[in-house]
């Protein structure tokens, strides 16, 4: 025959640590989403994609280019410039401020 095992009701404490996880949780996956939609608008009217692998992309490039040193850059609207130094590091900046924004879950 088989066994009974009785598992008891979770206890208030339980209950609220697994009603703060599922909080947490979904901070965290709205969160993603919103970062993954991040468009950011420089001074010379060019709309970037500032998601976090845009963002990678940008610093790579600002990193090692040299001042007049440009790239070929697929904007948000997918029309394709002639970027700088200058126009990225700008459009990194403005993007990692906007993800910074999203970070912080907002107090209540």
């Amino acid at each position: 025959m088989g066994t009974f095992t009785h598992t008891p009701a979770p206890t208030a404490e339980e209950l609220a640590a697994r009603a703060i996880a599922t909080k947490r949780s979904a901070f965290v996956d709205e969160r993603a989403a919103n970062v993954a939609q991040i468009k950011v608008t420089t001074a010379a009217g060019n709309t970037f994609d500032g998601d976090e692998t845009s963002q990678n992309r940008m610093a790579r490039f600002v990193a090692m280019a040299d001042e007049a040193d440009t790239i070929r850059w697929v904007l948000a609207d997918n029309s394709v410039i002639q970027a700088n130094k200058a126009e990225l590091k700008e459009a990194l900046t403005l993007a990692g401020k906007a993800q910074a924004q999203l970070w912080v879950e907002a107090d209540e």
